[in-house]
């Protein structure tokens, strides 16, 4: 008779493969500007953005080490820390090579405006407003992590005098995204939008929200908002006709919260479509 043993033991010749052990090569975090070798196609995707030949004619005062010095120095001495809430695995900081990364492929200027939505203690605008010396406006909803972000504002100030770096405003405001961006769209130059955790009702909002920039304006996103590649729905292929897209990954070393490569998404506002205002209040 075929017994339980007997499938037992088929079931243990048939046992699988062992997985390949690829977590050697990606838990720790490499040298800031070194490129950790990754399984081969993770490695060919993230190489090739990491090091874009054609945005590599910025200069920057501070290198992404120097600047991460001086954010670890700030935070430090001051009393409050950030509120992370429940989430363990929510995404953090994405550190300084990741934001010199984005500031290299929008190819910033000291005559851009940086806005964060969802700016924390404001760690990626003040990276921004040191390294690249341009305007920044940070959004945030949590009033800890708000207070911070003012808090320190005039450390950093004090810093970039006292070393004789451009001096741009920095702004932080408190309260829902949705409240602020009508004032911030005609505005912002360069965006960023951490926007991995966002409910559903934030992502419905941010798909007429992209759109609402002035033409030129360079948006950087974790989750695709606009879904270009295989749009499924006439809203989504109704979006693409505002964007030129660049898709992107993040390498370990680039975010505080995982060593394992993730996507990012460059939208270009172009000038194909004129936004009718009133479809986002629809």
């Amino acid at each position: 008779s075929y017994s339980f043993c007997t499938l037992l033991n088929n079931n243990n010749k048939k046992k699988k493969k062992p997985l390949k052990n690829i977590t050697n090569t990606m838990q720790v975090a490499p040298p800031r500007g070194k490129v950790t070798r990754a399984p081969k196609r993770a490695r060919e995707e993230v190489e090739e953005v990491r090091m874009p030949k054609k945005v590599l004619n910025l200069d920057f005062e501070l290198t992404a080490d120097e600047m991460a010095d001086i954010k670890d120095t700030i935070y430090a001495r001051y009393p409050q820390k950030r509120k992370m809430f429940k989430w363990e695995k929510c995404p953090k900081f994405i550190l300084d090579p990741l934001i010199e990364r984005m500031m290299r492929m929008a190819k910033a200027t000291k005559d851009d405006v940086f806005l964060d939505i969802g700016c924390g203690i404001g760690n990626v605008c003040q990276s921004v407003a040191t390294r690249v010396g341009c305007d920044t406006v940070g959004i945030e909803i949590t009033k800890e992590n708000y207070a911070i972000a003012q808090g320190t504002a005039e450390d950093f100030h004090n810093y970039r005098v006292q070393t004789q770096l451009p001096t741009p405003k920095t702004e932080f405001l408190l309260g829902d995204l949705r409240d602020h961006l009508p004032d911030l769209y005609d505005r912002a130059t360069i965006v960023w939008c951490a926007n991995l955790l966002f409910p559903l009702q934030l992502d419905i909002f941010m798909i007429y929200a992209v759109r609402r920039f002035k033409p030129g304006t360079r948006i950087f996103v974790m989750k695709d908002t606009v879904l270009h590649t295989h749009p499924t729905h006439p809203l989504q292929a109704e979006g693409c006709k505002y964007f030129d897209f660049v898709d992107f990954k993040w390498g370990p070393g680039d975010v505080e919260w995982t060593n394992r490569p993730g996507n990012l998404y460059m939208y270009i506002r172009n000038n194909n479509v004129v936004e009718d205002t009133d479809s986002e209040e629809e």
